[in-house]
């Protein structure tokens, strides 16, 4: 019976704490929409240059040819992003249990579109000439800070716990009281 009391003490202590859609958990949220809706504008400008595209899925050319990995690996990662993306907000606002684990999928894949990106630019500079964007290190450097700062606060957050860990589970209890 202990054992059980120590829990009730716990709940009591966790639901009296932060719950809800709030705080400092609306930056994700903004930061969550930013993303749909500047990857959608990226895409636009693929669509505006369908011409391009049609001509190096076609072309014979070793240019054409060389460039096609690279432009596939881009609009993957963006649609998929924006996918991730979308069910995060989805998952935010029905208060699932899975949102903590979304946003970390989210972060991580942030990351890895990052580096995607910066490798495809390289590789069309190597194949095109020019140069690369000067904003590629910053960009990168930014999307690990913000996955610096989110992932624990969605995985430790006291407002987190509350609002979307199963309330059954002592150990996402003790995990959110931490904050």
């Amino acid at each position: 019976m202990a054992h059980s009391s120590e829990t009730m003490t716990a709940t009591r202590q966790v639901q009296d704490g932060p719950r809800g859609i709030g705080g400092w958990m609306i930056l994700p949220i903004i930061g969550l929409i930013l993303t749909v809706g500047l990857t959608v504008y990226n895409l636009y400008g693929v669509v505006e240059e369908w011409e391009g595209i049609k001509a190096i899925v076609a072309g014979t050319n070793d240019t054409a040819i060389a460039l096609r990995l690279p432009v596939a690996a881009s609009s993957g990662f963006a649609l998929i992003t924006i996918g991730v993306a979308l069910a995060c907000l989805f998952s935010i606002f029905t208060h699932s249990p899975r949102v903590p684990w979304l946003m970390t999928i989210f972060y991580i894949l942030v990351i890895a579109a990052t580096v995607v990106e910066i490798l495809v630019d390289y590789r069309v500079v190597a194949l095109t000439g020019g140069s690369t964007d000067p904003k590629n290190w910053g960009e990168l450097t930014k999307v690990i800070v913000a996955a610096a700062i989110w992932i624990p606060y969605f995985h430790r957050s006291r407002r987190v716990a509350n609002t979307f860990r199963t309330r059954e589970a002592a150990v996402d209890r003790r995990i959110g009281e931490i904050f």
